[in-house]
């Protein structure tokens, strides 16, 4: 669903900057002038289990996580021709807001983001390679998106066997951490 409204920094409260810790980022893509224009929209959550908030102020999308308005992605875009390619691109890495230390997964994460929040593709989430596989599925989505976002399209088939298999293999990834 598209909201109706532009985001601007005055739209959602305790936004923090993105820290002097931070990693650039190695992005080689280019938006149209039709996503440059939904990427300005940028994303104002609706509910409490939303993760996410983003705007664009002059030509860099900021995108800060709701709950602690920590600033997690800053990417700069610049107008060539009828393209808009990824001048610059940051990641927080202040261990004590973000977590997060792949480049590459956030490279990802930061695409995904994208795509999935601003411009309405559906393709799945990447996963960080500290997750074992069968493990994250509805859990980290969740932990990522929020509740109300799927990170792939189909549905979901749950059963009460599948969902103790599931929680009994997060359980044990958890403990070995």
């Amino acid at each position: 669903m598209l909201q109706p409204e532009r985001a601007t920094r005055q739209s959602w409260t305790s936004l923090k900057p993105l820290p002097a810790q931070r990693s650039q980022l190695s992005l080689e893509r280019a938006f149209t002038e039709q996503e440059y224009e939904r990427i300005c929209l940028g994303f104002i959550p609706e509910r409490m289990e939303d993760k996410w908030f983003m705007f664009v102020e002059d030509d860099t999308l900021y995108i800060h996580r709701s709950w602690t308005g920590n600033c997690i992605y800053q990417l700069t875009l610049s107008k060539e021709g009828t393209d808009y390619p990824v001048r610059e691109a940051f990641v927080n890495r202040d261990q004590s807001q973000y977590s997060g230390s792949d480049d590459h997964y956030d490279e990802k994460m930061l695409m995904f983001l994208i795509d999935h929040l601003l411009l309405n593709k559906r393709y799945p989430m990447p996963m960080p390679g500290n997750v074992l596989a069968g493990i994250p599925t509805e859990l980290h989505y969740s932990h990522v998106l929020g509740a109300g976002q799927r990170a792939e399209s189909g549905p979901i088939h749950l059963t009460i066997r599948g969902t103790l298999a599931w929680l009994w293999r997060w359980l044990t990834w958890l403990i070995k951490r």
